[in-house]
């Protein structure tokens, strides 16, 4: 009773004091399992397939994990940044939050495929994955009223957490792994279980004799000392994954990674009792197994003659971005982001590799760090930062080292500089829209050229030396790949049709460029298993092999006579050569591990979860209408705290309490002290805070 007082008290006082949110800004289509939360002006035309993609989601998680949800699940669609993302959280509240921007196909990190379904299939397996209660989970959550989030105020909060929801604990790679293992066979087979870049990682490991991290280190050197960072969870987790369900089965996988009737709440002790072994034994076992089946792909390679290659610099850049040759002062200028420094323009000399630091990049990302553009008669460079968010464009002279801000929040990028007018051209993302845009001298303002339906984009843009010709890479909503080029001017008459196309299916034809002469366009694609060197020749609409790498070879740019400079990727990140390029007529396939786990285990092609296009949406609608956040503050949690007061204990309750989307977070302490040394009027102690 006392409980229901205070809650009343508070609620009462938190309709004065909290600010209303404008309730015209967002809306809420709810379901029996689901709360989306929108921008009903702006991306209201997607939120009902997002809705459909979760439903279709869930009963398939349903189905496999044996899942019941004890609440909503909670989906916010934003614009909040110019690349696609999402990321879940379950405690306290299952919440997903998906960045509807189009996603970035660098390197092929991403596979290609509808995004908004394709995230909701992986952030949802991270919901299944912690949510999912068993004997004791079940208990503590009655006893606290719900999972229990941790807090720094409150370090009981972990052993609480651990108690309500013991795989939180879990570490990143076990979460990731799962989530892309999944999303993987979800899609029919498109993802990173089966991608062509897991596989150049793992093989570039072997070939260089690169460290594996374990378990731990993985959690700690490996998410801070390496180019990739957090990348690593995905790519160990992802691979450890598929390892055993190759060895063992993925029914067996399922089974550790599930919180089913009879598993043990840690995730190390689950493992032990699923496998019969301990962790770090089989982690052993998978990376000798690794270097057996990465070998034999490398020996595969070496069956034909390898494309020779001479380095320009002698360390690895880790990432970088588009890179351009000034060859008046004989520099590669180009964007990385290496373990030790922060990420930056650099000038690499082409005589010595010495590499010379321009300008940090405020807001790099990850793996493309910015959009590099060079105008080659003046030298200036111009770049984007704030990458993962709205994106600026600016301005920097590397003689002088002068810079400066061309336009705030342009959110344009793959930029490219035509010579003949000075203009740059580039792609707009806006609530999750495509847009080709010309930006004229003296780059101020931005001007529309043309905006693609949902789903389909341009990316990777070039422009021919002469200004004619635009081109590049173009993505449809169903994940099939294609290289376009456009006569410019009828792109600047409004006609956006291609004058010559060339299909690469799911595979991501990447950074093609044009020759000196305007007569090929040379990029590359995994389209052989390994990222190889292709050259495109528009008079014939031909394309053919021209390198092959042991590794992987990207991001060429010619310079005349079929002599190109790449980037080969090592353990180290991407490393810039000279390459001498000749016709490939023979060339091995190697062999994919995700490709064993479907020749071994075959059930994994059963595990697709369909067209979202089946779900009925309207038949299973609850709600439609404004998110209503003040209204919707539920209590999260209440447990007991320990305090100090005047050197004495103080002992009490934690009471928090938020709406659906944590927007607004409240958190009530009521505590006693009881030592007599402490005046009675000072022994209660009552805390109130708001978020």
């Amino acid at each position: 009773m006392r409980f229901r007082v205070v809650l009343c008290l508070v609620l009462s006082a938190l309709a004065f004091l909290v600010p209303r949110p404008a309730r015209a800004q967002l809306t809420t289509i709810e379901t029996d399992n689901l709360r989306l939360i929108y921008d009903e002006i702006t991306l209201g035309y997607i939120a009902p397939h997002a809705a459909r993609c979760f439903e279709n989601a869930l009963r398939f998680h349903r189905a496999l994990f044996e899942y019941t949800e004890e609440e909503r699940v909670t989906v916010l669609l934003s614009d909040f940044g110019d690349t696609g993302n999402a990321g879940a959280g379950s405690t306290p509240r299952n919440i997903i939050s998906i960045l509807v921007a189009p996603v970035s196909f660098a390197f092929e990190t991403y596979s290609a495929n509808e995004r908004i379904n394709t995230l909701m299939n992986h952030e949802l397996v991270h919901i299944v994955a912690v949510d999912m209660p068993h004997g004791s989970d079940r208990f503590f959550r009655g006893l606290f009223g719900g999972k229990v989030k941790e807090i720094p105020e409150h370090p009981e909060t972990i052993l609480f957490g651990y108690l309500t929801t013991p795989r939180d604990s879990a570490p990143r790679w076990f979460h990731e792994g799962i989530a892309v293992f999944l999303e993987t066979w979800m899609a029919g087979g498109l993802g990173r279980a089966l991608g062509a870049y897991d596989e150049m990682v793992f093989r570039s490991m072997v070939k260089d004799g690169t460290r594996f991290y374990d378990p731990l280190g993985l959690e700690s050197e490996g998410t801070k000392t390496d180019f990739q960072a957090g990348v690593n969870s995905y790519l160990y987790g992802t691979r450890f994954m598929s390892y055993l369900a190759v060895t063992y089965s993925p029914e067996k996988l399922i089974e550790w990674t599930s919180r089913g009737s009879g598993s043990k709440k840690y995730y190390a002790a689950n493992f032990k009792k699923t496998f019969g072994r301990s962790l770090s034994d089989v982690w052993r076992d998978w990376i000798e197994w690794e270097h057996t089946f990465q070998k034999k792909n490398l020996a595969a390679v070496a069956e034909y003659p390898i494309t020779p290659y001479r380095d320009i610099s002698d360390r690895g850049l880790g990432s970088v971005s588009r890179a351009h040759v000034d060859r008046d002062r004989g520099l590669l200028y180009a964007a990385v982001n290496y373990p030790g420094t922060v990420s930056h323009v650099a000038a690499i000399s082409l005589a010595d590799g010495s590499i010379e630091k321009l300008i940090d990049i405020k807001g790099s990302s990850l793996y493309t760090v910015t959009s590099l553009a060079f105008d080659p008669e003046s030298g200036l460079l111009f770049y984007t930062t704030d990458n993962y968010e709205w994106r600026d464009l600016r301005c920097l002279d590397p003689e002088t080292g002068d810079s400066r801000t061309l336009i705030d929040d342009v959110r344009v990028g793959d930029l490219v500089f035509n010579q003949m007018d000075r203009s740059l051209w580039g792609i707009r993302h806006y609530n999750g829209i495509s847009t080709l845009v010309r930006i004229a001298y003296p780059w101020k303002d931005w001007d529309q050229v043309y905006s693609w339906p949902y789903g389909e984009g341009l990316y990777d843009l070039d422009l021919s030396p002469g200004g004619g010709l635009l081109s590049g890479s173009f993505t449809n909503i169903e994940g099939k790949q294609s290289l376009h080029v456009y006569a410019m001017v009828d792109l600047i008459e409004g006609v956006v049709e291609p004058i010559a196309t060339t299909t690469f299916g799911t595979s991501v034809p990447s950074n093609f460029a044009f020759s000196p002469d305007g007569k090929y366009l040379y990029g590359s694609s995994y389209y052989t298993g390994i990222a190889n060197i292709f050259r495109y020749e528009l008079a014939t609409d031909s394309l053919n092999a021209v390198s092959n790498c042991e590794t992987g070879f990207f991001r060429p740019i010619p310079l005349g006579a079929d002599s190109l400079i790449v980037f080969r990727y090592t353990g180290e990140g991407f490393v810039p050569s000279r390459v001498e390029l000749k016709p490939v007529f023979d060339v091995n396939a190697i062999t994919f591990l995700g490709q064993q786990v479907v020749e071994k285990h075959p059930v994994v092609t059963s595990w697709t979860a369909g067209s979202p296009m089946q779900v009925n949406l309207d038949e299973i609608m609850t709600y439609k209408g404004p998110y209503r956040s003040v209204a919707g503050i539920r209590s999260e949690s209440i447990y007991p705290i320990v305090g100090g007061y005047k050197d004495v204990p103080v002992y009490g309750l934690r009471l928090n309490l938020s709406d659906p989307l944590r927007m607004n977070k409240i958190g009530l302490d009521v505590a006693y002290s009881p030592d007599l040394r402490v005046p009675e009027d000072e022994r209660a102690h009552v805390s109130l805070g708001y978020e």
